[in-house]
């Protein structure tokens, strides 16, 4: 039969954002803003931040205002099903009536998770993944909102998590990363401090910054990317590009600092506005799924082999990223334009000491595997949002070519 239908997406959708306390210091608000959400006593999710000082300094504002806590630090990379489980049962057995996350998106997707879960009776957390197939839409239907408050205090300078209405988690049966969403998921206050996210040892600075990037440009030349999105990332890419190294290697570059937190969160704040991500995001978080790589790390790794893909689907658009990025592409073709895009992304990575693809060899990812994350991707949004139209064969010969090659 004919298709008729004129637009592929004649709608963009946007997702509501949280109040967001971006600044110097803003950590030390959050008792107070704990007590005006109505906490009595609130869980904190976090990794533990070892040696940060961080979790401990933030539990004695919470508690100096009068707010009672309970700490579950067991939430790692990547963060696992049965992991948030065991959180959602230190919840309900301390009788907490709220959640502060502290972390990356590690730490705030789980807290986000524990909220899902609370709302709808204590089912597996499993149980509220969603997909393509079957429609996302008709499971967020059969789910009730949360109405647990969670404060969002992001440490890291890349996750964006904490101004997002998603949370990506690994299902461990069956070992792949998946996306948790559910009616008023998105944290009641994102807290973005520079001052914490300065603590980051040089490694995670470099692929958790990346990780901004790679919101700035899989949002950007996705298929479904509207109007309200378009200038924000452009400008979070241009901020990334112009900060990150310096960051990356002296986290105390306050400017340098404060633009990357900016950025970061500028990223979050526009694919929730309809922007979504793509074939980078859809096929890394499978990688992470099998190997438990950082999911930033990753995201630097495929990112120069994803877009080499995408590129004939988005010649104008690269274009564009390479202009953001402070190259003079007077002269050129656009066609030359967003060719110089994947120098300069190049040119990125090593400066970072990010070794691009080689799969097998940083990882330890094996060609049996490409099917299962091949399968798994096609039917993840991020395989719909992709500027080039999924095709099986041709994704599974990009990884099979990122297996031993750089891309």
């Amino acid at each position: 039969m004919l298709n008729k239908e004129i637009f592929e997406f004649p709608i963009v959708y946007t997702n509501p954002i949280p109040r967001i306390a971006l600044g110097w210091g803003a950590h030390q608000t959050i008792g107070d803003e704990c007590k005006a959400a109505g906490m009595k006593k609130a869980l904190i999710v976090t990794s533990g931040l070892k040696g940060t000082g961080i979790v401990e300094e933030i539990k004695g504002i919470i508690e100096h205002a009068g707010v009672a806590t309970e700490i579950f630090a067991k939430t790692t990379s990547n963060p696992k099903d049965h992991e948030i489980m065991e959180a959602y049962k230190v919840f309900k057995e301390a009788k907490c009536d709220g959640v502060v996350a502290i972390g990356g998106g590690s730490s705030i997707d789980t807290a986000k998770c524990v909220r899902v879960i609370d709302a709808n009776g204590g089912q597996h957390v499993n149980n509220f993944t969603v997909f393509l197939d079957p429609p996302f839409a008709e499971t967020l239907k059969k789910m009730k909102p949360c109405t647990v408050p969670q404060i969002s205090v992001a440490t890291t300078s890349g996750t964006g998590a904490e101004v997002s209405s998603w949370a990506a988690i690994s299902n461990t049966k069956d070992r792949a990363k998946v996306l948790v969403s559910g009616p008023n998921v998105q944290s009641t206050l994102a807290v973005v401090d520079p001052l914490l996210a300065r603590t980051q040892p040089r490694d995670v600075a470099a692929w958790t910054g990346f990780d901004a990037m790679a919101h700035g440009i899989e949002a950007f030349v996705t298929k479904v990317q509207g109007p309200y999105a378009y200038g924000m990332l452009l400008r979070a890419v241009e901020l990334i590009h112009n900060n990150l190294r310096d960051f990356v290697y002296n986290r105390m570059d306050k400017d340098a600092c404060e633009r990357m937190c900016w950025a970061s969160t500028m990223g979050g704040i526009a694919i929730g506005f309809g922007a979504g991500a793509g074939i980078v995001h859809g096929l890394g978080h499978q990688v992470s799924a099998l190997t438990d790589c950082h999911h930033g790390r990753i995201n630097a790794v495929l990112m120069l082999a994803g877009e080499l893909y995408n590129q004939p689907a988005a010649v104008d658009k690269f274009a564009a990223l390479t202009k953001a990025m402070g190259v003079d592409t007077t002269g050129m073709t656009k066609f030359e334009a967003a060719d110089r895009w994947f120098d300069e992304i190049e040119q990125l990575l090593d400066d970072l000491e990010i070794e691009p693809g080689n799969l097998s060899k940083q990882f330890g990812l094996e060609e049996k595997d490409i099917d299962h994350i091949v399968k798994v991707y096609s039917n993840d949004f991020c395989s719909q949002g992709n500027p080039k139209e999924f095709n099986k064969e041709e994704v599974t010969e990009l990884m099979k070519h990122v297996l031993h090659e750089p891309y």
